[in-house]
């Protein structure tokens, strides 16, 4: 007689009893079914879909990421954007073992994860380079100017560096950004892939992997490197500025100028009048923001008399008069173009600006064409992304940029960065009045008659 088991009957099966009771068990089978990659996912990065939202705001950002400190610039953000990075500098290494550059501003999501980018990065086999100034010990990561990084970004061909800043946003964000190896902010190229390698990574739920040795971190000076960088450049005329007998006041509004600024001009024999560091929601050089720099300026009794601001990572610029004006951001970009062709004889060039910067550029450029020089003037869309590229495409030409300049505050100058400089901006300013011997007011008086016609005895003298 064949005897049938019917397991449920006894008792060693119940079919359908995990079904029925999963709850027991803590177990959501619907939840597994719908994500298949919980097994084995890696925690500490974005899921897919937080993925794409991120590479959405970053993809269409001028610069970079920036957020919130401890809301959506957070550690889950960080680590995945810091594993996205790193799979490109193993892609794109121009070295056997490849490099990077890490440095930022003064805010505290800066401080708070710089080193633990670097030490992210060297596990995934990189070598860091890490900023300390003189006196720095230990882990501690020294605030470093953009302009600053950015040069050492292109002295040492870096394919890509890490720059943590929010510039002159709110103290409350942080901000993640690139350089590529001209020091310049990365490009559409480059933030797209970064962007793709996000996607990648969340989507597969595994952080970048690399069969490389640890990386190393090595440590260096950026002070030491861009003073030596803007002597060997001739990027501002210390000695005219230090002969002309003006009242220099400077305000670096909390951030990396306070490292940098002061201690430049001091080693160059320029002793600031003044050194402020105003509170202000956000480090911007605005005229609100630059009022305790007016109130200085106006305790001077010189006529030759100053005031000299940057942002919080020393990229932008500020300056208000010998009367406390604040000096609006298209002022300061028409007066640098007019030293720079009437005093520092770039009399054959090309000036970049931005759709949105004034249109008087175009009218100086004019005048001086009637006067023998040969200028043209290319306007880009916002971003000084743009600007960069255009100088660096004109680069070695006999239009190379004379300036690049921006009505959101930013400029640099030919044979310098592909990127915003406020050391060298407000620097020029300086050397402007230095060299012409008058107050600032005075001197855009003349520009603004010169070009609608209405001055004609000035003697323009076009070295």
């Amino acid at each position: 007689m064949k005897i049938l088991f019917n397991p449920a009957v006894a008792g060693i099966y119940k079919p359908n009893r995990i079904l029925q009771n999963k709850q027991n068990f803590g177990v959501n089978l619907s939840a597994l079914k719908a994500d298949t990659v919980s097994f084995g996912r890696n925690p500490k990065l974005l899921t897919e879909k937080e993925g794409k939202d991120y590479v959405n705001k970053y993809t269409t950002s001028t610069s970079g990421y920036r957020g919130v400190y401890g809301e959506d610039f957070n550690d889950k953000f960080v680590y995945t954007m810091t594993q996205a990075a790193s799979k490109y500098m193993n892609e794109h290494k121009n070295r056997p073992v490849p490099l990077t550059l890490i440095g930022g501003d003064t805010r505290e999501a800066t401080k708070h994860y710089a080193p633990y980018i670097s030490k992210l990065m060297r596990e995934n086999g990189i070598n860091v380079l890490y900023p300390q100034l003189e006196g720095t010990k230990g882990d501690e990561i020294s605030p470093v100017a953009s302009p600053v990084l950015a040069v050492a970004a292109r002295l040492n061909k870096i394919p890509l560096s890490v720059l943590l800043t929010a510039s002159h946003n709110p103290w409350k964000d942080g901000g993640y950004n690139f350089l590529n190896s001209d020091g310049m902010v990365a490009g559409l190229a480059q933030s797209d892939e970064i962007g793709n390698n996000i996607l990648e990574i969340t989507k597969e739920g595994k952080k970048f992997h690399t069969n490389s040795k640890k990386g190393r971190k090595i440590v260096f000076d950026p002070y030491k490197t861009y003073k030596k960088y803007v002597e060997e450049r001739n990027l501002i005329n210390f000695d005219n500025i230090k002969n002309a007998g003006i009242d220099i006041y400077y305000e670096d509004l909390g951030g990396t100028g306070k490292y940098y600024y002061p201690k430049l001009m001091s080693e160059h024999g320029i002793e600031l009048k003044g050194v402020l560091s105003s509170p202000a929601e956000g480090p911007n050089p605005t005229a609100d923001n630059l009022k305790e720099l007016s109130n200085a300026v106006l305790q001077s009794d010189n006529p030759l008399r100053i005031g000299l601001a940057t942002d919080g990572d020393s990229d932008r610029f500020g300056a208000v008069d010998e009367n406390g004006n604040f000096i609006d951001t298209n002022d300061f970009i028409l007066l640098t173009a007019y030293h720079l062709i009437k005093n520092k004889g770039m009399t054959q060039g090309t000036i970049v600006k931005n759709h949105s910067t004034s249109d008087r550029v175009e009218a100086l450029a004019k005048y001086f064409n009637a006067h023998g020089c040969d200028i043209d003037v290319n306007p880009t869309p916002v971003g000084f992304k743009y600007l960069g590229g255009e100088m660096t495409r004109l680069e070695g030409t006999p239009k190379e940029i004379i300036l690049a300049g921006e009505s959101s505050g930013g400029l640099t100058v030919r044979n310098h960065l592909p990127e915003k400089d406020g050391f060298v901006a407000i620097s020029n300013l300086a050397d402007l009045v230095a060299t012409e011997k008058k107050p600032l007011s005075v001197i855009l008086k003349e520009i603004n008659s010169l070009i609608e016609g209405e001055y004609k005895s000035l003697d323009i003298n076009v070295k």
